[in-house]
């Protein structure tokens, strides 16, 4: 893992009184990013689309003296994704820190790859990001601050086989990242990608090859990842943080 630069406790930003939505926040990394912004002082939202589970995550999170929000939400769909940023500012006024995690996997080889999968893979990976990142940015352009944290995978830039979906999908929404921290750095709205390689997770329950767990990385490593960055003052971090597992693996 590259981890962000070393601070000093004085050089971290605190982020007390902060608000963060965090898509796929049920399970796996985002629900270990979840309890790390909430550990380190904010106020955090889940969406993901099943309500039973992300309520389990937000009871527990209040049980450890967090405050937290349950907003179910599918991120593929515009009027969802309007209606968690509404929630979110009808309930704490405000929007400090967008966590876009959510998106799904499936694979094959090109030539058997099915339309509808392919279209699965783009809108949960790529149309998403776009949709929970541009109606975020209303709240944080008048507020004149804010931050977007897009978690990847090593796939944006490492080609996998049977992967072409899910590489593109990384690939374009890496893209979307760069195109968009150039388009607000003016207005002190940070932008960071995140590239995990292998992280284990629920990810690959459904997947029947899948490479050593032991080797993956564990979702407490990126969300430290996540956490740090959000504790660095503005300028103090590069635009594309990249996490990498123990043999680069997808």
């Amino acid at each position: 893992m590259v981890p962000p630069t070393d601070l000093s406790q004085r050089d971290i930003d605190t982020l007390d009184g902060k608000v963060a939505v965090i898509t796929g926040g049920s399970k796996g990394i985002g629900k270990a990013i979840a309890f790390g912004l909430a550990a380190a002082g904010a106020k955090v939202v889940l969406a993901a689309r099943t309500r039973e589970t992300l309520e389990e995550v937000v009871v527990s999170l209040k049980a450890s003296g967090s405050e937290a929000l349950a907003v179910p939400t599918d991120v593929t769909d515009a009027a969802a994704v309007e209606g968690l940023v509404q929630r979110t500012l009808n309930v704490y006024e405000r929007l400090d820190i967008l966590v876009n995690n959510a998106g799904i996997g499936r694979f094959g080889p090109v030539v058997d790859f099915a339309p509808n999968d392919w279209d699965t893979v783009i809108d949960s990976n790529l149309r998403a990001i776009y949709l929970c990142t541009q109606s975020a940015l209303s709240p944080m352009l008048v507020q004149g601050s804010g931050q977007i944290i897009n978690v990847l995978s090593i796939a944006a830039k490492v080609p996998f086989e049977a992967s072409s979906a899910y590489c593109a999908a990384k690939a374009g929404a890496l893209a979307f990242t760069k195109v968009l921290a150039s388009e607000v750095r003016q207005q002190n709205i940070r932008v960071t990608a995140v590239l995990p390689g292998s992280v284990h997770t629920p990810f690959w329950d459904e997947i029947p090859q899948h490479p050593d767990f032991e080797q993956m990385l564990k979702p407490e490593h990126v969300a430290d990842t996540v956490v740090s960055v959000c504790q660095q003052p503005s300028g103090m971090v590069t635009e594309e943080i990249v996490v990498m597992p123990p043999l680069g693996i997808l």
